[in-house]
């Protein structure tokens, strides 16, 4: 009898402690107030109420009708330190970014392209000294000798390559445009949906020597989207569900033609020489069918 009672209590001990342990160890993003979105820290004060990812992120969450909490992570990051943490269910469990098939392997994607596909949509930043270097460039072969200026582990990088252009590259954002001001690359693609903020942010230190070629623009297709963790698609169909229901009121179109509208008219699409990239590394699940989903030059 004494046995058995012993033997009752390990058991109960035993099972106590998995109990504890598992708890303490639940990495499924959920609380009893509802689902928890940890987003990477943005780089900005006051930046996360305006910026356009973080305000349709809320509204969809909004719209699934589910209880959410949506915070920023405790430190700033580099991009590729958050994606890991999202495979490694650490503090960051979304982000945006430019989809590769190696992320589509790694992290799960909401397959709703949240800029219309027009981070593929490239203008190419220059210096002054250099503009007149590309006056007579028209064509995918006029740029062989052209050193374009990318993050290091940016899919675009990739993208460049595969087309038999040079490229030099920086791990740090902030670098870049420092490397096409002293003259370490030529060009430096960006989406005409950033250029002009970024040409504001920069021209204190390049003063006026930051330009647009004016009669020419890359164009590859590609998408940002939402990315979760594999191993809680739950947070994932929450916004799923509500990116769905935006589409189809109306809401999604809104916001982005409140944000984006003006951008798209001020790079005069209509007036430029489009040299089309081929994007090798485009997953094989990218909605490029779903006509709906992406801008055209049909919308001008």
């Amino acid at each position: 009898m004494r046995f058995a009672i012993v033997f009752i209590s390990l058991c109960f001990a035993t099972s106590l402690a998995s109990f504890v342990w598992a708890i303490e160890n639940d990495n499924s993003n959920q609380s009893i107030d509802g689902l928890n979105y940890v987003y990477p820290k943005t780089m900005r004060v006051g930046e996360d109420e305006i910026l356009y990812p973080l305000v349709l992120l809320r509204t969809a969450l909004q719209y699934s009708g589910a209880k959410y909490t949506l915070k920023a992570s405790s430190i700033s990051m580099p991009q590729s330190r958050s994606l890991k943490q999202i495979i490694h269910n650490d503090e960051v469990n979304v982000a945006w970014t430019m989809t590769s098939q190696q992320r589509e392997k790694e992290l799960l994607p909401v397959r709703v392209p949240i800029f219309k596909g027009l981070y593929g949509w490239r203008l190419l930043v220059t210096t002054q000294n250099k503009l007149n270097s590309f006056s007579s460039m028209n064509s995918l072969s006029d740029f062989k000798q052209v050193h374009f200026i990318q993050g290091h582990d940016w899919p675009d990088t990739q993208i460049l390559l595969d087309s038999g252009l040079p490229v030099v590259t920086s791990i740090e954002y902030s670098s870049l445009f420092n490397m096409l001001i002293k003259g370490r690359g030529d060009v430096f693609p960006r989406s005409l949906l950033e250029v002009e903020m970024e040409l504001n942010t920069f021209k204190d230190d390049a003063g006026e020597n930051l330009t647009v070629v004016p009669h020419l623009m890359l164009q590859y297709p590609t998408a940002i989207y939402f990315f979760f963790s594999k191993d809680n698609p739950e947070i994932a169909q929450a916004v799923e569900k509500g990116l769905a229901i935006m589409r189809n009121n109306g809401e999604f179109d809104r916001l982005f033609n409140a944000y984006y509208r003006s951008a798209i008219e001020h790079a005069d699409i209509k007036n430029k020489i489009i040299i089309r990239l081929e994007n090798k590394n485009l997953p094989l699940l990218t909605p490029l069918d779903n006509t709906s989903l992406w801008f055209s030059e049909k919308d001008m």
